[in-house]
């Protein structure tokens, strides 16, 4: 059997997904919760995340690993 998910992504004017998706990462981290922490549970390179965060391209596996993350956490 399988599980499905949905979520409706609200986004403010002029904003684009990818604006959307580094936000709703950098709002997940915090003094406990590292950067590193985030990118071993999301199963990506520590680099590809930080690259991500700080505005630089990234490969399309890395937005469906994002999101995907996102759902899990609930957020």
């Amino acid at each position: 059997m399988m599980t499905s998910y949905s979520k409706t992504v609200y986004l403010k004017v002029n904003e684009t997904f990818t604006d959307w998706l580094r936000r709703e990462l950098k709002d997940e981290l915090s003094i406990r919760y590292r950067a590193v922490h985030m990118s071993e549970d999301m199963g990506v390179t520590n680099i590809t995340l930080h690259r991500f965060l700080h505005g630089c391209e990234v490969r399309g596996d890395f937005y469906d690993k994002a999101f995907k993350f996102l759902i899990k956490k609930g957020k």
